[in-house]
């Protein structure tokens, strides 16, 4: 029977929920227990414990307290990220691009499952950010807590009130964003194709409030060792091909293998390893961009099963019918489609989902 890999984080994460769960009339200490998770590890910042019940930490306390936005909460009260190691060498790096590719490069020591890809293709670069979680929730909750602790990452390395030019979320608008919009002190979009920030081409260059070149060096000698762990678990990498690949209609096995340099064998021999095989990750593939999509008026049904992959607009209804018990266009009036866009922003990002080829390289 195959296994499913624990993906862990450390509970430095941790910090700052409990300020962020009583601040929204939660009990800290009840809402670690019900998800599985010791309330003694407030006080180790350098034990590791379950990525994925600390995401479900998060969707659990946004669904108790009301507040869709209690991931961006959450980050904002745990302050600076700590992120160990990586914190170390980010800080002797010479700029903020390659303070950013040395944390998007060392992600798995810090929490597997976290994707972070500096795009600079644009006029003003665009950092994409998504956290896959093991539900639509978990992931809008794990993305905004992500958005927020790079941002708050970019301001202690310059020691300056950075602020993006944009921040976008895939996710529709929910209550509370004005706590957003206090936060990151700029434009906040809903209903986006990529979550993540725009950011000054300037920024990029900036060098960081840091030590001398010479202890910068020592650092990264000391520190390299340490930093040589493994990439983000295989399945998270594959679901992330997924996304970019359905929408041009070649999301096969084969073709995905091929994007690895591997057969299909040892593509399903792989995530056999991880617990998971092809067709369930297609599956929550399109189940999170459905749940996500479904109540957008300015989405139709057609467009939606292109975006998915789907050859026709029966086999998608077909497939809605069989996987969510009623039809696509009976869930689109119980979800609300006749209220307008489901707060989806009228600004659309000049940016697609081929920002992930290279997710699995």
């Amino acid at each position: 029977m195959a296994i499913h890999a624990k993906r862990l984080i450390r509970s430095a994460t941790l910090r700052g929920y409990a300020e962020a769960a009583s601040a929204v009339g939660l009990d800290p200490t009840a809402m670690l227990v019900k998800v599985g998770l010791d309330p003694s590890f407030f006080d180790d910042p350098d034990r590791m414990i379950s990525f994925d019940d600390w995401l479900e930490l998060l969707a659990q306390s946004a669904e108790a307290s009301g507040c869709p936005d209690f991931g961006i909460r959450a980050a904002v009260a745990r302050g600076i990220p700590d992120y160990g190691p990586v914190t170390l060498l980010m800080r002797e790096a010479e700029n903020v691009e390659a303070a950013i590719q040395l944390y998007s490069s060392h992600l798995s020591l810090h929490a597997d499952g976290t994707f972070i890809q500096l795009d600079k293709r644009f006029e003003s670069p665009f950092i994409v950010m998504e956290v896959c979680g093991n539900t639509l929730q978990q992931s809008i909750q794990g993305t905004q807590y992500c958005v927020v602790g790079v941002t708050m990452q970019i301001r202690w390395l310059t020691g300056g009130d950075f602020r993006p030019e944009l921040v976008s979320f895939s996710h529709a608008k929910g209550a509370g964003s004005v706590f957003a919009q206090r936060f990151f002190n700029c434009p906040v979009t809903y209903g986006q194709v990529l979550s993540g920030m725009v950011i000054p081409r300037s920024i990029l260059a900036k060098p960081l409030v840091t030590s001398p070149p010479f202890l910068r060096k020592l650092a990264l000698q000391h520190l390299e060792p340490v930093l040589h762990g493994p990439a983000n678990s295989f399945s998270v990498r594959v679901k992330l091909m997924i996304k970019r690949m359905l929408e041009h209609g070649e999301c096969s096995a084969e073709a995905v293998a091929s994007r690895f340099n591997i057969n299909r064998r040892t593509l399903n021999r792989r995530l056999e390893q991880e617990g998971e095989n092809f067709s369930s990750i297609v599956q929550q593939v399109r189940i999170e961009a459905t749940q996500r999509a479904i109540g957008r008026q300015n989405c139709s049904l057609t467009e939606l099963a292109d975006a998915l992959g789907f050859q026709s607009l029966s086999a998608f209804c077909r497939w809605f019918q069989v996987t969510f018990g009623c039809s696509a266009t009976k869930w689109r009036k119980q979800s609300g489609a006749g209220r307008g866009r489901n707060g989806a922003s009228d600004i659309v990002l000049p940016i697609t989902a081929s920002l992930l080829d290279s997710a699995g390289h």
